[in-house]
């Protein structure tokens, strides 16, 4: 799947949390700021050890690299999805259908829903967008999906249809849509 620009992909291994918090502590002795670091780390293996208790597999997030048109913070967390006799994938796909979710591709292989939900984050009360797409693994009579999740902070007041996250959707679409299985794996 393509990135937006400057976006960077990363798997969940202790090995790239170990990098990823390499790379934060060099940013943070560079602004002098080290104090920061253990608090950092706390948060990061604590993230970590959520996604992976949920499955996930991935992470992707804006790096340093990112255009300066950013339209914000937000991640996008992949996660396999197994269904059981209880809740089969087919469910999921038409409860999300009935709350608005639609299909982003021709073949509708790729469903996209969204949910708002409260958080608070570091003592801060927002809102979370999330954007979810659902993509079958093949081979498993849609009994196993990966789900891309695209979480968005912000405001408590920002409405639903503010443009803002509209065009997050739009560009997340673009590029979910670009997802394509590795028949070499």
């Amino acid at each position: 799947m393509m990135l937006p620009p400057g976006w960077e992909a990363h798997d969940l291994s202790d090995r790239s949390r170990d990098a990823l918090l390499d790379r934060a502590g060099a940013r943070l002795a560079r602004q002098h700021r080290p104090d920061l670091f253990a608090s950092l780390s706390g948060q990061v293996e604590r993230a970590v050890s959520a996604m992976r208790s949920q499955q996930a597999v991935a992470l992707a997030f804006a790096g340093d690299d990112s255009p300066t048109w950013s339209l914000g913070a937000a991640s996008l967390v992949a996660a396999v999805r197994v269904g059981t006799p209880q809740v089969p994938l087919d469910d999921i796909v038409r409860s999300a259908i009935s709350r608005g979710g639609v299909a982003i591709d021709d073949e509708f292989r790729i469903v996209r829903w969204t949910e708002r939900r409260p958080v608070s984050m570091e003592d801060v009360d927002l809102d979370t967008t999330m954007v979810n797409y659902l993509i079958p693994v093949p081979g498993t009579n849609r009994g196993k999906a990966v789900q891309w999740t695209l979480t968005i902070p912000h405001e408590r007041d920002r409405a639903g249809d503010d443009p803002r996250l509209e065009k997050w959707v739009e560009l997340m679409d673009a590029h979910v849509a670009t997802f394509q299985w590795d028949a070499e794996r």
